[in-house]
């Protein structure tokens, strides 16, 4: 008798366990994004420069409610912001595949131009 109900104060929370995790299935994946290398160039006339912000984002997420979900993004510098001048071209390499970046003529984009008017690549 004493066997059996150490037994079952052994299994007990194994079995917690296994309700649960049989009632809320979920998965877990990592995806591991690659490295891109990226050539900008500036074609303006007139002798104005091109000005390049780059910035990666950290995002987590969340579930807040059923079917709700909050996002909080952090973004850093991915490369020190730069100028172009017409007719130049510089090659930026070590950047996450999910970079954002925008290009403002004549002055230097700031981190809300970045993410109110990022450009596709």
């Amino acid at each position: 008798m004493k066997a059996a109900i150490l037994a079952l104060a052994i299994l007990a929370p194994f079995a917690q366990a296994q309700a649960a995790a049989d009632a809320a299935p979920s998965s877990t994946v990592v995806t591991r994004l690659g490295v891109s290398s990226t050539e900008f160039s500036c074609t303006v006339s007139g002798g104005r420069e091109c000005h390049y912000l780059i910035l990666h984002s950290l995002c987590n997420e969340r579930f807040i409610a059923p079917g709700q979900k909050e996002r909080t993004c952090t973004y850093t510098e991915a490369a020190p912001p730069f100028r172009i001048k017409s007719g130049e071209r510089r090659k930026i390499s070590g950047l996450a595949q999910d970079y954002l970046y925008t290009m403002k003529v004549g002055v230097a984009p700031t981190v809300e131009d970045v993410l109110r008017e990022p450009i596709k690549h």
